[in-house]
């Protein structure tokens, strides 16, 4: 459709200056038959035309009809008010090309108001559509792994690692009543609502900031890519809440957030790079 008005304007153009064209020739050659009538000749390469000129000086001559004789010519207003007609209908033509451009103009407008709606109501869709199907991730893990802070790895501080775990768990039992498995030398937590992550975290930053001779390396996977977590968890990045781009990606689906994200390093790995990002309070 766009493709048709676009050949029609043009088109209209185009007339429009080929009437520009003929109106001019029709006006040289009217000055030509009016010369040839005042010299009293018979130009026979004018004979195609006179007819359509009589016409018109008919109509003409209904118009302004006078004449007045110098030096033995007949000047007749009825050729010069022929001319006055030609000279307006050529200055018309100029008025419909300005006009074809002026609709052209609010055709386009108009055609770009459209796209901007329906891209508008395409992106609403789209995004609507990308929303339902990140909401469809709704289960994540977290995988933490600990280690004795330097300051209390002495021996003579005697700091039992397992000893610590095991408060840690309480710890997180007691405020998310969810219970560890062992995993990879970690303890891996399961959680069903990614939506509430943010009570979650709550409770990691808790873990994260709190007393014990221990640090923390705590890794978060949206779905199930048990290979990505352990990936995260080789990079042990304690003292942070890491996770991959598409866990970062998924946060931002969530109708709130309590916290910031920012991107720590992109990895390389097996040929392939992971992008971490962390979990940061918002201060």
């Amino acid at each position: 459709m766009h493709g048709l008005m676009t050949a029609l304007f043009r088109f209209l153009r185009s007339f429009w200056q080929f009437m520009k064209i003929i109106f001019v020739l029709l006006i040289i050659l009217l000055l030509f038959y009016w010369v040839q009538n005042l010299l009293g000749e018979n130009w026979e390469w004018l004979s195609f035309i006179i007819p359509s000129f009589k016409v018109l000086l008919s109509l003409s001559d209904k118009v302004y009809s006078a004449s007045f004789n110098i030096f033995g010519a007949v000047f007749e207003f009825k050729y010069f008010t022929a001319l006055v007609f030609l000279v307006i209908l050529f200055s018309i033509m100029n008025l419909f090309i300005a006009a074809t451009n002026i609709f052209e103009d609010v055709y386009n407008g108009i055609r770009r108001s459209c796209k901007k709606v329906e891209e508008k109501q395409l992106n609403k869709s789209l995004r609507a559509a990308l929303v339902k199907e990140e909401k469809k991730i709704s289960t994540y893990m977290i995988l933490i792994h600990t280690a004795i802070k330097a300051r209390y790895s002495h021996k003579e501080l005697n700091v039992d690692i397992d000893e610590q775990n095991n408060l840690m768990k309480e710890f997180i039992s007691n405020k998310l009543s969810v219970a560890p498995a062992a995993f990879n030398g970690g303890f891996l937590y399961m959680f069903d609502n990614f939506d509430k992550i943010d009570n979650v975290l709550d409770v990691m930053f808790k873990v994260l900031h709190s007393n014990a001779p221990l640090d923390y390396a705590i890794c978060i996977q949206a779905g199930n890519n048990i290979p990505q977590l352990n990936k995260l968890a080789e990079l042990k990045n304690f003292g942070k809440i890491t996770m991959a781009a598409d866990t970062a990606y998924r946060y931002r689906f969530n109708e709130t957030h309590r916290y910031m994200t920012g991107q720590l390093g992109v990895f390389q790995y097996d040929e392939r790079t992971l992008e971490v990002h962390e979990f940061k309070e918002i201060l």
